[in-house]
């Protein structure tokens, strides 16, 4: 890693991180407004599922007197804040790094200096993690005290942070795929309707093989199978084969990432 390059690439990138972390953060205070304006009610709110379709309480990981607790009714909207709103901007960020060099016309310019092609890629995937780890940690502070203010501290901390190291091992899945997607690409670009689609499109899939009981065995191919949202049962932990997804599939695809940039011939 070089410490110039890193220090050059997390300033460059703050500004999309802060608008990120400011948009989930707000999104996340809100959530827990609405909660909080309507608990005293929230069994009317319920009843209206009882109502719903078993096939749309399924798609939607939504079950029945979940919204008994703030912990329940937080993973409702988790999935839209963290693994969605996060996971695209990763996935963006991801591809950005690697690609702005060729799209700007300053590889020629990176290449030239004291550097290797292995320092050049840790230095842009150290700025990556500590980028989507701010994101996530802010994520996880407001949500922290949103759970505590409305139970009065009476919920389940370490189901909270289980939620949500799941929550930023998705976000690095995707954008350290974005990151090798730009380094097996021929001419880097930023593709971000590309990413966009990829984990707006895995999500969907999800959602439908849910319903779809002859293809269940398909949800395996979406990383949103590997996330745990049953927080509010009181046995909720890790599960080790969800881990070694996450892990082993980010660790390859990282692995890579090295290999191919090695070899790859830069466009300047």
């Amino acid at each position: 890693m070089n410490l110039n390059l890193f220090l050059k690439e997390l300033k460059n990138n703050l500004k999309g991180t802060i608008i990120t972390s400011v948009v989930v953060v707000l999104y996340t205070a809100f959530s827990f407004l609405i909660y909080a304006s309507m608990k005293d009610n929230l069994s009317k709110v319920t009843d209206f599922y009882y109502i719903m379709p078993e096939s749309f309480q399924v798609a939607f990981n939504f079950h029945i007197n979940q919204w008994n607790s703030v912990l329940g009714y937080y993973i409702t909207y988790f999935v839209y804040f963290v693994p969605i709103i996060t996971g695209c901007y990763s996935i963006i960020l991801g591809t950005r790094l690697l690609s702005k060099e060729e799209q700007n016309k300053t590889a020629e310019f990176l290449l030239t200096r004291p550097l290797s092609r292995n320092q050049i890629i840790s230095s842009k995937l150290l700025t990556f993690f500590l980028h989507i780890l701010g994101i996530n940690l802010l994520v996880f502070i407001t949500a922290l005290f949103g759970c505590g203010l409305n139970s009065g501290w009476e919920f389940n901390l370490t189901s909270l942070l289980i939620l949500h190291i799941y929550g930023y091992l998705i976000c690095l899945f995707f954008g350290i795929l974005g990151f090798f997607i730009t380094v097996v690409m021929k001419r880097a670009k930023a593709i971000t309707g590309i990413g966009i689609g990829i984990v707006l499109g895995t999500y969907f899939f999800d959602v439908t093989f849910r319903v779809l009981n002859e293809v269940q065995f398909l949800l395996y191919l979406t990383p949103f199978k590997y996330i745990n949202l049953k927080a509010y049962l009181p046995d909720y932990s890790f599960d080790v084969w969800r881990l070694i997804y996450f892990v082993g599939t980010s660790g390859l695809l990282i692995t890579l990432s090295y290999v191919f940039y090695r070899r790859k011939d830069i466009l300047v």
